[in-house]
């Protein structure tokens, strides 16, 4: 049995997410070979150790699979995503980026082979190697579609890691042989603009892209309106009928006192003419069609001039 130094060992070799790599260990061969044979410390991969004691987690499992993947080997597409904060959920397998001369097949795991990987593109998120936030968008579109890319572009510019503008010069920087992904990501930061400013959140993206590709005529976006010393921004506004859209998503989880502030926002608009109409992430995305119906006939009976 492993004795208490060897377990003190391993407990700080692997304090983050359970895994260490043969060169973190200070351990001989032997006492390695004797901690997997007494079920102390799992080999998933040649060099890469699991403190067994450790709960399995999709970190753990991308720490592993980075590990494995040896020098420059990052976390990369939706896994770095998940990394940052970008996307909610990890890739049903880890996938990890190496270098393109490195033919390398890891059990378990999605690898991507780039020529362009270097060392500046790589940071350290949750001690585990990642590619940056501004890179990881763009490899975002080898597998993702344009809106979805979009979605991330936006939640990034939330969390102030990137301006879109950055991504097209990110794109103008990497656009060479080996890069794929940069045609999706392109089109996404041409999707996500509103006028000429871009998205300030997910489902007005989503509300830009779905009920108003069914008929709505032109609206203004982020409408600013005084009312008495008060000024506020309506997320979607026909001005000339005094008709305003509030979209409400999973980023207005608010707080009691935000909520109250809503609320008598919404009634200082009504006693100052204006009609509010609120509609929800599930309906925008699920119901675009229906959506667009509801405000057009909005705009009927409020004596909006179609077609000028």
């Amino acid at each position: 049995m492993p004795t208490p130094a060897t377990l003190r060992e391993i407990r700080r070799a692997t304090r983050h997410h359970g895994v260490a790599t043969h060169e973190t260990l200070n351990l001989t061969q032997h006492q390695l070979d004797s901690c997997c044979a007494n079920d102390v410390l799992a080999r998933p991969h040649r060099g890469v150790y699991i403190d067994r004691a450790a709960p399995r987690t999709p970190l753990q499992d991308l720490a592993v699979a980075v590990a494995a993947g040896g020098r420059l080997a990052a976390a990369w597409g939706r896994s770095a995503a998940c990394l940052w904060c970008l996307l909610d959920e990890h890739p049903p397998t880890p996938e990890i980026v190496i270098p393109w001369q490195y033919r390398k097949r890891i059990h378990g795991v999605t690898v991507h082979r780039s020529r362009a990987l270097c060392a500046e593109m790589l940071l350290y998120r949750y001690h585990i190697r990642v590619t940056n936030p501004l890179v990881t968008a763009l490899d975002l579109g080898v597998v993702l579609s344009p809106v979805e890319v979009g979605d991330v572009i936006i939640r990034a510019r939330q969390m102030k890691l990137f301006e879109p503008t950055a991504v097209r010069t990110t794109i103008s920087k990497y656009a060479k042989p080996g890069r794929t992904g940069l045609v999706t990501a392109r089109a996404a930061v041409d999707l996500i603009m509103i006028g000429d400013r871009p998205a300030d959140s997910v489902l007005e993206f989503r509300f830009h892209i779905g009920p108003r590709r069914h008929g709505l005529p032109p609206y203004s976006y982020q409408h600013e309106v005084r009312v008495g010393d008060r000024k506020f921004f309506i997320d979607f506004a026909y001005p000339e009928v005094m008709l305003a859209i509030e979209v409400d998503g999973y980023e207005k989880r608010a707080s009691r006192e935000s909520l109250d502030k809503d609320a008598q926002r919404g009634v200082m608009l009504t006693l100052a003419g204006w009609t509010v109409v609120h509609f929800t992430w599930t309906r925008i995305v699920n119901d675009p069609a229906g959506v667009a119906a509801d405000i057009l006939t909005l705009l009927g009976n409020r004596g909006y001039r179609f077609g000028r």
